[in-house]
């Protein structure tokens, strides 16, 4: 399998080589914090020299439950807060605590999804992510599952259900006593209106509410009993999440309005019409929010071929195949955040002549 990180690591390589690259491969963010990162870390003392509470500073868990109050319209206890390193840790933290229980996953869905399965050895199946009813698809599938984990906006495909949709869904799973889990990754990246964002838990990350991947700030929201579970996977996994990335965060949400979403909103739709426009060869769920598309063609069998041809390039395109997530092998993934109109127009020309080719 050629994953994200292979692509990654390859296209560091090509540059590394002296070799243009069109980066469409990798989740990376292209807007700005609404607070210069600089100027925080300019104001802070004399931070590191004590341990802080492993769950997270009490300031930081009610300045994220305010965050869910206004931007995710959800009333969350600051008590269920568990602040972590990026969203990866407070996935991996929540299906620790869940391991026993046999999981139904979204597909196509983020890698880390089906990367915790094989590492930790959990049960799962799966569900279509890009399903116009996700009520019915999810139910339909739902077997002996007693847990569900939802994406919306999804990564890969940037698709969202109709709105009261996903409010239904978790009406219906808490009727069937099944836990609903919410990766809310991309809650405040949508095209339309804003994705409700139901869940007895919630993983989220501020990489990209914020712009700020390499700072690594995540959260678990544990809307259930027997808290100290998720407090001792937090703890083992990294002991608790740095003084200075707290503070620095806890400055990002008092910073934070909606007329800067608004704008983060705009960037990234501009951008997702564009790729529309010039992917109108290729079929794809369409995309109301993230910044991805998922997109298939006609002619093309092998994405995992397509992928590696395209890295022999000059330049080198960046693309993820489909199966990565779960997904068809003739789908392949394209992040749009980082690309220029001319370097969308270019990959576009480059990725339909390499298919035909193939």
């Amino acid at each position: 399998m050629l994953d994200v990180t292979d692509v990654f690591r390859i296209c560091s390589e090509r540059r590394r080589e002296g070799r243009r690259v069109i980066d469409a491969h990798i989740g990376e963010p292209s807007h700005p914090p609404p607070a210069r990162i600089s100027e925080i870390l300019r104001g802070i003392g004399d931070v590191g020299s004590k341990y802080m509470p492993f769950e997270g500073l009490r300031e930081t868990r009610e300045r994220i439950s305010k965050f869910a109050r206004d931007f995710l319209g959800r009333d969350i206890d600051p008590d269920g807060v568990f602040v972590t390193n990026g969203g990866a840790q407070a996935l991996t933290s929540t299906l620790m605590v869940l391991r026993g229980r046999k999981i139904l996953l979204p597909a196509p869905g983020f890698t880390q999804y089906f990367d915790n399965a094989r590492i930790m050895g959990f049960s799962f199946a799966t569900y279509n992510s890009a399903a116009e009813d996700p009520v019915d698809e999810i139910l339909g599938k739902l077997g002996d599952a007693g847990a569900v984990l939802i994406n919306y906006p999804n990564n890969p495909t940037g698709f969202v259900p109709e709105k009261d949709v996903l409010m239904e869904l978790w009406d219906e799973l808490r009727r069937r006593n099944v836990l609903l889990i919410n990766d809310a990754a991309y809650s405040q990246i949508y095209f339309d209106s804003r994705p409700e964002v139901p869940g007895d838990v919630i993983i989220d990350t501020f990489s990209k509410t914020f712009g700020v991947p390499g700072l690594r700030l995540g959260y678990v929201y544990w809307g259930l009993e027997e808290r100290k579970k998720i407090f001792d996977a937090v703890y083992i996994t990294s002991a608790g999440v740095s003084e200075i990335s707290q503070i620095v965060l806890n400055s990002l949400l008092d910073s934070l309005t909606e007329d800067y979403l608004e704008k983060v909103r705009s960037h990234y739709k501009r951008k997702r019409d564009k790729i529309i426009e010039l992917m109108e060869d290729f079929s794809f769920p369409h995309p109301r929010g993230a910044f991805y598309i998922f997109a298939s063609h006609k002619k093309l069998r092998d994405s995992k071929e397509l992928a590696l041809r395209l890295l022999q390039r000059d330049p080198a395109v960046g693309i993820v195949p489909g199966d990565v997530f779960m997904g068809d092998r003739g789908s392949f993934r394209i992040c749009y955040s980082l690309l220029s109109d001319d370097e969308a127009e270019e990959m576009v020309e480059i990725i339909l002549e390499e298919i035909h080719k193939m």
